[in-house]
């Protein structure tokens, strides 16, 4: 990337504050309790805020709020550089890394932060792309491992200290000005945590990157990472200011640091008040600091100090008028803030190459589509054991139905095959849960980092998924079509291929849309396996259609998929076949030529109720059926993303 640009996506001096943030739970549940309650602090380019409390101090609630993913009460403003920022804009300039490590585990650390990239700045060339992402490699003490797969639970990958640095990785790469890290060293070794937090401090102070991170009792060279340090408790602050002004701070208040403690550890113990034993002090502690901010020999911190003298210059920009701390100082604020967010999202869209929607959309949707296509191809969960089932399947039909020959003892075993083949290959869809959460837990964290949006994709799923299911599905068919001995001739071969694929991609659709609501394995496969048992029942094949009671019939047995593809594989193998009966001549279905001793295909479709259907128009139901779970998925991934 050339240095104007750099320079444009990450300007040095930037100062980010955040002033009277709070969040209340509801009153009804909680009695009104503040998970936050007002916390201000500042935070410059280059610097790195460390926020630390017990457990349930407010720690990931106040990330959440400076993220905008929670909403803070009235009066809370959040400004970089003098200009308040809303929801849209904090995320087009910033990341947020969760706890979670969700990442492809097919792909290489190198493709992981490549695509990351790539789907943010699409106007970087190739060689452009290459050179930042091997900066922020060299950086992050990943080019050892840069071609090693993340790892699957069926093939060993990197390790979790460098799992945690290819996620911050994908985040840095794509230049925020803004890096939100909640609990990155969670789960790390001590020697790991320092070199996670030291690999994000050497590019954060390249780059002039802000970074804000929760962070559980860090080891003494893990901390000295940081330059910041907000201490919490009970949703309040109880310390701001720099991270070696800690010690002095716990000596004036007549409790000094022991030699064998860290600062950090040492405040802890005064604020956890979780345990008898503990020393339970959080509220002097808090007192005390307080007292320090109104003294006027203290030592006030700076980012302190910052926020105070700015807040009622920001409160006056919103109601239009001056305060008086202010008037005749900026009486140009009001107007200047009316047009921030507009003029911001303009700026930044400019910068990143993303002012025409439709582009920005094809873009995004080509390289998911590349991405989602490598994933498939490596990734045995996906689609690699989907297709060996199939082919199992296939070859169990084909030996057990083996040769059924015209016989009519042998057409309700034609049946049999037909509902079977689309009953159990439907069924089969349930494989592609585990994959599909993958993916999906990828999708919400790049999705809410504002790297593209639900439409491209559920686009690239689409068109990448659909090639793959038609693969299993022809090898299905090879195995055991001429096997079983169906409808000879290639135009009946390749209906029945067509319209199998049909209920496949159908029921592959329904099942995305069970995992995207509910993603969790086991509860998706129950009720994967519920709705697909359900659409067994009434789709006429173990109760005939005109037996089932009216309410069954005229609602779900025609939203019945199965039932539409069954009627179309049955009217393709018995139209224009005729079944020899017994030697009696009595047939095991009504047949319009008794004399012939034969019942054609025909008079079987006939008594069964679905002799006069038209491929075209089922085939066209399918298909909007398939259209119409693919827009359930669609707005299933958009409210779980809020």
């Amino acid at each position: 990337m050339s240095v104007e640009v750099e320079k444009q996506v990450n300007p040095l001096g930037s100062t980010l504050s955040f002033l009277h943030l709070s969040h209340q739970v509801d009153a009804k549940e909680s009695k009104g309790k503040f998970l936050v309650d007002d916390v201000s602090v500042t935070v410059k380019a280059g610097e790195l805020l460390a926020i630390m409390g017990p457990s349930g101090a407010g720690k990931s609630t106040l990330l959440d709020l400076m993220a905008f993913r929670k909403v803070a009460l009235e009066g809370a403003v959040v400004s970089l550089n003098g200009e308040k920022l809303n929801a849209r804009s904090m995320q087009q300039i910033s990341t947020f890394v969760e706890q979670e490590d969700t990442l492809l585990g097919v792909l290489t650390v190198r493709e992981s932060v490549s695509y990351a990239l790539r789907l943010h700045l699409p106007m970087l060339s190739r060689r452009e792309t290459a050179a930042r992402v091997d900066r922020v490699l060299t950086a992050l003490g990943l080019q050892s491992c840069a071609n090693q797969q993340i790892g699957t639970p069926i093939s060993r990958g990197v390790s979790g200290g460098q799992k945690r640095r290819v996620t911050a990785a994908c985040a840095m790469v794509t230049f925020p000005r803004i890096l939100l890290l909640d609990e990155v060293t969670s789960g790390l070794d001590s020697t790991s945590a320092r070199e996670v937090m030291s690999a994000i401090r050497t590019l954060a102070v390249a780059e002039g990157m802000i970074v804000i991170a929760t962070i559980h009792q860090p080891s003494l060279d893990t901390l000295a990472q940081f330059t910041n340090l907000l201490l919490l408790a009970e949703g309040q602050t109880c310390f701001s200011g720099r991270v070696d002004e800690l010690e002095g701070f716990m000596e004036r208040w007549g409790h000094p640091v022991g030699k064998f403690t860290t600062p950090s550890d040492h405040a802890m113990n005064f604020l956890n008040e979780d345990f008898a034993n503990g020393t339970g002090q959080a509220r002097a502690f808090r007192e005390f600091y307080l007292s320090t901010l109104t003294s006027a020999n203290a030592a006030i911190p700076e980012t302190t100090i910052h926020a105070l003298r700015t807040v009622s210059s920001f409160f006056a920009s919103d109601s239009g008028q001056e305060h008086p701390s202010t008037s005749g100082k900026d009486t140009t604020s009001s107007s200047r803030s009316k047009n921030i967010n507009t003029e911001f999202e303009r700026e930044h869209e400019h910068e990143y190459g993303k002012t025409d929607p439709l582009r920005t959309l094809f873009w995004n949707t080509m390289v998911l589509s590349e991405r989602t296509a490598v994933n498939y191809s490596r990734n045995l969960l996906a689609y690699g054991v989907r297709a060996g089932m199939y082919a199992g399947m296939g070859i169990m039909l084909a030996t057990i139905w083996i040769h059924l020959g015209t016989s009519d003892s042998k057409i309700n075993d034609r049946l049999s095959v037909h509902f079977y083949s689309v009953a159990f290959l439907a069924f089969m869809s349930v494989a592609g849960i585990p994959g599909f959460l993958e993916e999906r837990a990828v999708y919400f964290r790049e999705s809410k980092n504002g790297l593209y949006t639900t439409l491209p994709f559920v686009l690239s799923n689409t068109l990448v998924g659909m090639p793959f299911l038609f693969v299993c599905t022809l090898l299905f068919t090879l195995i055991c079509y001429w096997g079983i001995g169906l409808h000879h001739g290639a135009p009946a071969f390749f209906r029945f291929l067509a319209f199998l694929y049909l209920a496949i991609l159908v029921a592959e659709s329904q099942m995305l849309v069970v995992a995207a609501l509910m993603p969790i394995f086991v509860a998706a496969l129950a009720i994967g396996a519920f709705v697909n048992g359900f659409w067994m029942s009434v789709g006429g094949y173990f109760i005939k259609a005109r037996s089932l009671p009216r309410f069954w019939f005229y609602s779900f047995h025609y939203m019945d998929y199965q039932r539409y593809a069954f009627e179309l594989l049955t009217n393709s193998d018995l139209r224009g076949l005729t079944f020899s009966c017994n030697d009696d001549c009595v047939c095991a279905y009504p047949s319009s030529t008794p004399e012939a001793c034969t019942v054609s295909g025909a008079d079987v479709l006939s008594y069964l109720d679905i002799g006069d259907i038209g491929y075209g128009k089922w085939a066209a139901i399918l298909v909007g059926i398939f259209v119409i779970y693919r827009a359930g998925l669609y707005f299933a991934l958009k409210a779980r993303s809020k």
